[in-house]
């Protein structure tokens, strides 16, 4: 009787558990439906920028509709049977904005490491580009950052003994030091915000060609 007693309690325990679980689950799963649709709708949306709806985007969005138009000039390169690279149709301004972007993938959401940007494809292509695309939003620290870790992985990529600045911030640094940096100042540095005003500075550079002459007539 004792054990029947046991085994029912513990047969309720689990069920409430299973129940909880699976609960969290479907809320997991229906969170990640939305938010699936509404990067389809943007990535929609934002396929074609024109001046109004440039005009029409708030700052704290802005970056994330650059990119997604971005992301709507490569769709046109794989549907088109011309071979070419994201990097030829981008206008500077847009260059400097995606390397940015390709920086923060690299880290992969905090699991992964800053030296992935110096020597993985596709990050690494954007690496010409890297000092000029933070100091043009005005993180000029972590451009300084940037060039230190450049240096390093530059180092590494060519066997040398590592030439360590007294002076500099990071005359120790590891890429594990780089990282843990970088990461700590993306979000205390107000790039989001920096971005856009950026991106409003330039907006011919970033609204649709065809749209930019139609306002120039």
């Amino acid at each position: 009787m004792e054990y029947s007693i046991i085994w029912t309690l513990f047969l309720i325990g689990c069920a409430f558990i299973f129940f909880s679980y699976g609960k969290k689950i479907r809320k997991y799963q229906k969170i990640r439906k939305e938010q699936q649709i509404q990067y389809e709708d943007n990535r929609e949306k934002y396929r074609h920028f024109t001046s109004e709806l440039f005009d029409e985007t708030p700052d704290e969005e802005m970056t994330h509709a650059v990119l997604f138009h971005i992301m709507g000039k490569e769709d046109k390169i794989f549907e088109s049977d011309e071979i070419g690279n994201l990097i030829d149709v981008l206008t500077h301004s847009e260059l400097l904005i995606y390397t940015i972007y390709q920086v923060e993938l690299s880290l992969e959401g905090g699991r992964g490491s800053l030296h992935t940007f110096f020597i993985k494809e596709p990050y690494c292509t954007y690496r010409p580009y890297v000092k000029e695309a933070f100091e043009a939003v005005d993180c000029h620290e972590i451009a300084e950052l940037m060039v230190a870790a450049d240096k390093l992985a530059t180092a590494i990529e060519n066997d040398e003994e590592i030439d360590i600045d007294d002076g500099s911030d990071y005359g120790n640094y590891n890429f594990s030091d780089f990282t843990n940096a970088l990461a700590s100042a993306l979000k205390t540095s107000g790039i989001l915000l920096k971005a856009a005003k950026f991106i409003r500075e330039h907006k011919d550079e970033f609204i649709d060609a065809e749209d930019k002459e139609e306002n120039d007539e």
